[in-house]
């Protein structure tokens, strides 16, 4: 080496060594934060004290060799406690990440608690007086600590680790996402009076129905006229046999995925008109209720029906929200369906007969549903030896190219499934329900 060069030689070592000491270090700091969550001395005890719904106060410890390092293990400890364990009072007691988190949701906790970020998530921390000395000679703090539970929330959402909740999705974002379902109002019934009775002979029931009718076309929903499928429905019934009633099959033939009751009372006197108002959205092919709302106007000098317009109007609105809601849960569970299987009497078959050496069909049935419904959901209602019948199936109804996922699609599948089989079958869908006939 040129003996002008040789007192450099000794510098550009020690820059090289500086340079892969920072390079090991980022390394390091890389790797700590990709530790799992549950290899780290986090305390899960934290309760919570108090919330407004952004910041929730929580009282927790933290364990670590020197007070200041366990402070920020308590700081640490609250997060991890509300991400994986739960914490009674928030979020409906669950944890935050599910109960089976995901491997996105591991690497961002590891980055979160394994780098200062979570410091962001924390409003305030005050530290007891008092501590305690562990048996492995550790210092346990005690700590009070304001959590912005809302802002995690939406960093989870935000870096895609967990979806929305329902409330929160659009009523637009939902349409677009999933079939809205179709509507049908219908009266309110008392005892064991039929659609046709409850509104024969009451004008308000029938103004009311209008009204509210006038509601749902206004926020974008298709609506079936129940005038309509009640000249249709008596058609219906004597095709499908006595085992119906008139409403039964009203609903049936109407092709509405969710009737919604209307019940309407009135009181006059001097003071003018006061009118009550009562919504009950049910859907049809399960029977479960999913919202009910219910009002009562001011006392007006006007008409029953001028108030009922305006009650209809504004409550229709934050309605539609509440189904929305419901619905938007079918995003990610899919959507609900009934399928009832019948075996024809004049069959050489039943539910225990063995298909083609495999096993039996009751049990190939409950095999192919398992396979196909959404995330493997379903319900069996009950089985005999000519009957098998499941109340829920959830299947999928999201929206892709323009192109719907339905029941029908579901339940073409089953049809061609059963057809590979070498069965003899029918099928008929009504609404969310399906009855497949086996011969």
């Amino acid at each position: 080496m040129p003996t002008a060069f040789r007192g450099l030689y000794p510098f550009k070592l020690k820059k090289q060594n500086q340079m892969f000491r920072k390079s090991v270090l980022s390394v390091i700091v890389v790797l700590c934060a990709l530790i799992p969550a549950a290899a780290q001395n986090y305390t899960t005890d934290a309760i919570l004290k108090n919330t407004t719904g952004k910041i929730a106060t929580l009282e927790c410890s933290g364990i670590a060799r020197t007070k200041k390092e366990a402070t920020e293990m308590a700081k640490k400890s609250v997060i991890y406690t509300y991400l994986y364990n739960g914490i009674d009072g928030l979020n409906d007691n669950k944890p935050l990440l599910g109960y089976k988190p995901s491997a996105d949701a591991s690497q961002y906790v590891g980055t979160l608690l394994g780098t200062t970020r979570y410091a962001n998530f924390i409003r305030s921390c005050t530290i007891a007086d008092r501590t305690n000395k562990t048996a492995d000679k550790n210092i346990q703090v005690f700590a009070t600590i304001d959590l912005y539970t809302e802002s995690l929330e939406r960093d989870l959402i935000n870096n895609g680790v967990i979806g929305r909740s329902a409330s929160d999705i659009a009523l637009s974002e939902t349409q677009e996402a999933i079939a809205m379902p179709t509507v049908m109002v219908v009266p309110f019934r008392k005892g064991d009076e039929s659609y046709e009775e409850a509104i024969r002979n009451n004008s308000d029931m029938r103004m009311a129905i209008s009204k509210v009718n006038e509601g749902f076309i206004g926020e974008g929903v298709e609506t079936k006229d129940l005038l309509t499928s009640l000249n249709n429905a008596n058609t219906y019934q004597v095709r499908m046999g006595d085992g119906m009633s008139l409403d039964d099959a009203i609903l049936a033939n109407s092709g509405a995925d969710v009737s919604v009751s209307v019940d309407i009372n009135q009181d006059v006197n001097d003071g003018g008109v006061r009118v009550s108002l009562t919504l009950q959205a049910i859907e049809v092919a399960t029977g479960n209720t999913l919202v009910t709302k219910s009002e009562i106007s001011g006392r007006k000098r006007t008409t029953a029906d001028v108030l009922c317009g305006v009650m209809a109007k504004a409550m229709i609105g934050d309605f539609m929200k509440q189904i929305s809601t419901r619905m938007a849960t079918k995003i990610s569970t899919g959507q609900s369906v009934a399928v009832r299987f019948t075996i024809d009497p004049g069959s050489a078959i039943d539910m225990d007969t063995e298909i083609n050496n495999i096993m039996p069909l009751s049990d190939i049935l409950v095999s192919w549903v398992k396979r196909h419904a959404k995330n493997g959901r379903y319900h069996t209602q009950g089985r005999t030896s000519t009957l098998l019948a499941f109340s829920d199936i959830f299947v999928d109804n999201s929206v892709e190219d323009g192109m719907q996922s339905d029941v029908n699609d579901f339940a073409l599948a089953l049809y061609q499934y059963l057809k590979g089989l070498n069965l003899s079958v029918s099928r008929t869908i009504t609404g969310n329900s399906i009855d497949v006939i086996i011969y």
